[in-house]
């Protein structure tokens, strides 16, 4: 039998009641712990999705930088000059192979918004993401069998070919036939790589005087050089592309309009050469731009008496060992003391865009970084934007309506870098003591470079190689580096350069002190200076000015590696010290009687050294008469939304060529 408790009745007041819900303090912890977590996923999931869009940028960057190098790889490969043997004689039909390097470099951006006093070394060298934008490199190239080169060109053109080879004067090119572009191919082609702002080649002018809007545009801020908190500028352009230009050696087409041919009355639609003027040389700068912007083909042009005004000309590849005849060459007409009315040898037709009266704003600045502010030439910077391909619309009477650049040059436009450097075997590479600014872990210069430390190496192409031997500290490690070409001033200005030594106690260096203790330094063959005969001069290289690379009267300093041609030695023509005797009977000067031309074929001891039709009696030379083994060329890209930055580098063996 069961026994049952009976609980007392005030048992019931105390038995504890069921919760119902939550209190203020309880719902307001809760809200806040999950106002943690949610912040957390989301803060999980914004991570999780930069670092999947960086890798996809770094992925689609990879296969970018892949296939520009693969292209440049592929175009070299097929390059038909030799750059063993300079200048190439005229004999050969070989092409050419030209290489040039701009003023900016792998370190300008970094050395022109330098700012000493600034926190962090990442602060101290903002806008270091920029590499070199100005190199060109041109030449001549082979395609490979069964994959020949293409491009278009006016259907008029090939109209005026068919009525010189028919003999046929009945074929007259309509309108519409400028106006229509037809595809042509090749086996052989010039072809150029160039960086090109893109800020410039917005509108064209239709009246074909000039091209609109052809400033450098730079107003991102990115760095503040001032020291006032805003952000400033960079001094780099904004907008830059990588561009490649194809044009097709056709010497088979005759393209030069007799005078019964009708052209339009507008030099745009007709893709005449333009009219020069002498006494303006801007002229002669442009004066090729629309045969270049409407024609896929390599031309020249010459002046027609009978016509009384300029024709076009398919070059060969014996044509372009001549540089006159290359693509965005040009002359600078101006009168010699001695040889009176003259031009300068053909350098490339260039635009800084830039104020260069003002060396302390943005291109200005860097040009100062490279050259100094005693030496501003102006032919240097960029390949112009009237140099672009276009397409134009007219009406049915030949009046230009409209034109517009087609921007079918551009491979890529967010590539901050496209550095070509040559490989100079003499130069010296020197120890630097890294950050922690000791020669090994012992400090001591016999520990330079000791495994485990922040020793590096620098070459010239680094901002250390001035500082190393500005401090006179120089500690050779090895030689042979790929280099700027005519490294030797861009170093000797860095070292010079006020914002630079501020940091190395404000001295000029350079003329009292880093010349007569370093002077092996600067004696390689790509240094852009001669060897050395004393202790208190640098001189340029001979050959720079003999080819008229180097002329500070005409404004020019075009470090070029260019395999030339000789055909100026037997031109029956004067050039002395980079300038043409008789260089305007091309654009429809008089001949003249040349003094004492071609002293290097004419069998006599012109300068009475015993020697006869010796390389001192040559009246031009090469730019650079060192045959260089390689090239090395960078490419870097920007993916700014990701925050990504890579790089590529290839070499290219000239030897083999």
């Amino acid at each position: 039998m069961k026994r049952l408790a009976i609980l007392h009745p005030s048992a019931a007041r105390y038995r504890p009641q069921a919760r119902l819900g939550m209190t203020l303090i309880e719902v307001l912890i809760a809200t806040a712990l999950t106002l943690v977590i949610m912040l957390a996923l989301a803060q999980g999931f914004k991570t999780l999705s930069q670092g999947v869009t960086a890798g996809r940028s770094r992925l689609t960057g990879s296969d970018q930088l892949r296939g520009m190098s693969s292209l440049l790889r592929a175009d070299l490969a097929g390059m038909t000059a030799n750059v063993l043997q300079m200048p190439n004689t005229q004999q050969a039909a070989n092409g050419y192979f030209l290489y040039y390097d701009g003023p900016l470099s792998d370190s300008t951006a970094m050395l022109y918004n330098y700012v000493p006093t600034a926190a962090t070394p990442e602060e101290k060298l903002s806008a270091s993401r920029w590499s070199d934008i100005d190199d060109v490199l041109m030449f001549t190239a082979k395609a490979k069998d069964g994959q020949w080169f293409r491009g278009r060109v006016p259907l008029a053109l090939l109209r005026i070919h068919q009525r010189n080879m028919t003999g046929d004067t009945n074929i007259q090119p309509t309108v519409q036939d400028w106006l229509t572009d037809v595809s042509v191919a090749s086996e052989y082609a010039e072809i150029v790589w160039f960086m090109r702002p893109l800020n410039g080649v917005g509108g064209l002018d239709v009246a074909g005087t000039e091209m609109a809007g052809t400033g450098v545009i730079d107003t991102a801020p990115v760095v503040d050089r001032t020291g006032d908190g805003v952000p400033d500028p960079d001094g780099m352009p904004d907008r830059v592309a990588l561009c490649r230009r194809i044009l097709l050696i056709r010497p088979d087409l005759n393209i030069t309009a007799d005078s019964g041919v009708n052209l339009p009355s507008d030099a745009q639609l007709a893709c005449s050469p333009t009219v020069v003027d002498p006494t303006d040389p801007s002229t002669f700068r442009v004066h090729m731009r629309y045969p270049y912007q409407r024609c896929d083909l390599s031309v020249r042009s010459l002046f027609d008496v009978d016509r009384g005004g300029f024709v076009l000309r398919t070059n060969s590849l014996s044509d372009l060992q001549n540089p006159q005849n290359r693509f965005g060459h040009y002359v600078i007409p101006f009168s010699h003391p001695i040889l009176g009315p003259s031009t300068s040898l053909p350098i490339l037709a260039l635009t800084t865009e830039d104020d260069l009266s003002n060396p302390t704003t943005n291109y200005g600045a860097m040009i100062a970084r490279a050259y100094g502010t005693g030496m501003m030439p102006t032919d240097h910077g960029y390949i112009p934007a009237q140099f672009m391909r276009t397409k134009i619309n007219a009406s049915s009477n030949g009046d230009v309506i409209s034109v517009r650049p087609t921007l079918e040059e551009v491979l890529a436009s967010n590539v901050v870098g496209f550095d070509v450097r040559g490989y100079d075997g003499v130069v010296q590479q020197l120890a630097s003591p890294g950050a922690d600014g000791l020669w090994g872990a012992s400090g001591n210069v016999v520990d330079a470079g000791a495994p485990g430390t922040d020793d590096l190496v620098v070459t010239p192409s680094d901002p250390g190689y001035a500082v190393q031997i500005a401090t006179n500290a120089v500690v050779p490690i090895n030689t042979g580096a790929f280099v700027d070409l005519c490294w030797g001033r861009r170093v000797a200005n860095q070292v010079d350069n006020a914002s630079l030594t501020q940091t190395l106690g404000g001295m000029n260096y350079f003329s009292s002190t880093i010349l007569p203790a370093h002077r092996a330094l600067w004696s390689t063959p790509l240094s852009g200076f001669d060897s050395l005969v004393s202790n208190s001069s640098l001189n340029m290289l001979s050959s720079l000015t003999r080819s008229g690379r180097f002329n500070l009267a005409a404004g020019v300093y075009q470090p070029t590696l260019d395999t030339f041609t000789d055909i100026f030695e037997s031109d029956g023509n004067r050039q002395l010290d980079g300038y043409s005797g008789n260089g305007l009977v091309r654009y429809g000067g008089n001949a003249g009687t040349s003094v004492a031309a071609d002293w290097g074929i004419d069998g006599f001891d012109n300068n009475s050294n015993g020697a006869i039709d010796d390389d001192l009696e040559l009246e031009t030379r090469p730019p650079i008469v060192y045959p260089m083994p390689a090239i090395q060329v960078k490419f870097r890209i920007q993916d700014v939304p990701a925050g990504t930055l890579q790089e590529i580098s290839m070499v290219h063996d000239l030897m083999g060529n």
